[in-house]
């Protein structure tokens, strides 16, 4: 796939640099970035290359701004009142980043106009669970994140019944799992591109805010979580996905089942020993016990404040 042409074009310098700079760090959008100060050199290149998308600063005037050729065309406004060409579109020009994007992609979204990233079927699903609980499952999940970062982008996903909420995840885009959820139901639009404009990062590593609801959790069929997990794979870019699941959601050991590995926590008290073994014989008698064989048990120490 051919990377989409971004160009941004406006008289404020340090503005367009660090607007240019944020949509460009968001590779999952597979944008080729251009970045002018003038009109006629931006006319020139419209000339070369065809533009995609072109954000445009409203002090250029408009019998000008016509002159250039794009597929989408945005106006970075101060204000309401603007006069705009047809075809053009108003975007209010001092919010954040994610909000800009999040207009321009659903519009684009909508009428079917970019695609998404590369094929990623050589990613790998990774799979964090256990039967003893307050081990500090979470903790190791997201340092994991960080090592496999090495190798490609990463995408976390809590699936936990109480996942901590902004202890873990701070950044909160205003959308959750469960929005993610409702758009894979109903098949509207680009998935990457959707999940684009919903994570948050922990570092470099993406997450979707966890559903805050329990019930809203329980009540996800088995097959939507597989369905999420081919299209995360089918339609974006990471290498890696991460699993942090918990005993609330439904279909958990097909879920294992489909995980390249499962880390498995446990300590060596009594009774973790005890859990751990009537686990791994439910996943026997279920007729999962293939899930084991892709299993790494690690054992911890735990220490005030892991969960």
């Amino acid at each position: 796939m051919h990377p989409k042409n971004f160009v941004i074009c406006d008289v404020e310098k340090e503005y367009a640099r660090n607007l240019m700079q944020a949509v460009g760090a968001r590779r999952e959008l597979g944008f080729q970035m251009h970045l002018f100060q003038s009109l006629e050199h931006l006319e020139a290149f419209s000339k070369k290359k065809k533009i995609h998308i072109l954000l445009l600063g409203e002090e250029f005037p408009i019998d000008k701004r016509q002159e250039i050729c794009a597929d989408e065309r945005y106006v970075l406004v101060k204000g309401k009142e603007k006069e705009l060409l047809s075809g053009e579109r108003g975007i209010y020009k001092y919010q954040s980043v994610d909000a800009i994007l999040a207009q321009i992609l659903e519009e684009s979204m909508d009428k079917g106009e970019l695609g998404c990233g590369r094929d990623t079927k050589d990613g790998q699903l990774i799979g964090i669970y256990s039967p003893i609980h307050r081990i500090g499952k979470t903790k190791f999940a997201l340092e994991l994140g960080k090592e496999l970062l090495k190798d490609g982008p990463v995408l976390y996903l809590n699936l936990e019944e109480y996942s901590g909420g902004s202890f873990y995840f701070p950044e909160q885009t205003g959308q959750n799992l469960g929005d993610l959820l409702y758009y894979i139901r109903q098949e509207k639009g680009n998935l990457g591109l959707r999940i684009s404009t919903m994570a948050g990062q922990i570092g470099e590593m993406d997450y979707i805010t966890p559903m805050p609801v329990i019930q809203d959790l329980r009540e996800v069929e088995e097959e939507v979580w597989l369905k999420l997990l081919r299209e995360v794979f089918s339609n974006c870019i990471y290498k890696t996905v991460i699993l942090d699941l918990g005993d609330g959601i439904k279909g958990l050991f097909p879920v294992l089942r489909n995980c390249q590995t499962v880390y498995t926590l446990y300590t060596d008290d009594p009774v973790s020993l005890a859990k751990l073994q009537q686990y791994t014989e439910n996943l026997r008698l279920m007729g999962f016990e293939d899930v084991l064989e892709h299993t790494v048990q690690k054992k911890v120490q735990m220490k005030a404040g892991d969960a």
